[in-house]
């Protein structure tokens, strides 16, 4: 989690508001969102809302305020959760309502993020972020955050074979304990890789759970 001394400051709206989130504060419960596709809910307005939208195959965005209006539990026994809207958009088109639940961060988890999987009770979470030091960190910190989660495409194996094409890569290195020889691997090629370019490998997961 980032404190006040490690982070800097902000300089645009946008920003201010994931530092806040960052340290669990939400000045404004309608800007915290998170991007969902194929989550089934029972819970009050919200609830059915997800379940129309899952049944029609498309996407839905949902505030933290939605979220407070009413208890939420998740009816799914998996869900996934990507970084870029990408993913989330192929999914869409290429599977609709065939793709297994599916959540986006857009980069730094926000509290709906939070608060959203946080009624998946049960369920096992596959997580995965862009081969970067900032999305290796943010998914060592899901892992250890939900009981049951698991990485998703975030090894070494899925890494090396698109590192060639990846751009230059920057940060503080951090370790990658699911996998040590990645963070080792990144290291060594100085390359970061984006989710976008494990397009092919994400949809054909989310097409064979979808289908099972």
């Amino acid at each position: 989690m980032a404190t006040w001394q490690q982070a800097a400051l902000p300089v645009d709206g946008e920003r201010e508001r994931a530092l806040w989130e960052s340290v669990g504060l939400v000045p404004d419960d309608l800007a915290s969102q998170v991007l969902v596709l194929n989550v089934r809910a029972t819970g009050g307005l919200l609830g059915r809302w997800l379940t129309e939208a899952a049944q029609a195959g498309v996407p839905i965005r949902v505030t933290l305020h939605q979220l407070r209006l009413a208890p939420l539990t998740l009816d799914c026994d998996e869900v996934y959760v990507c970084e870029n809207p990408a993913v989330l958009r192929a999914a869409t088109t290429t599977l609709g309502a065939q793709a297994p639940p599916l959540i986006c961060t857009e980069g730094l988890p926000s509290v709906a993020v939070h608060t959203l999987l946080g009624a998946a009770h049960g369920a096992a979470i596959r997580w995965r972020n862009d081969f970067d030091w900032t999305g290796v960190r943010l998914t060592a910190a899901a892992l250890q955050r939900y009981r049951g989660a698991v990485p998703w495409r975030m090894t070494a194996a899925d890494y090396l074979p698109r590192a060639g094409t990846g751009t230059a890569l920057i940060g503080t290195p951090t370790r990658t304990p699911w996998d040590e020889s990645l963070g080792e691997s990144m290291r060594r090629t100085g390359r970061a890789v984006m989710e976008e370019r494990l397009l092919d490998l994400l949809i054909a997961d989310l097409r064979v759970t979808g289908a099972g």
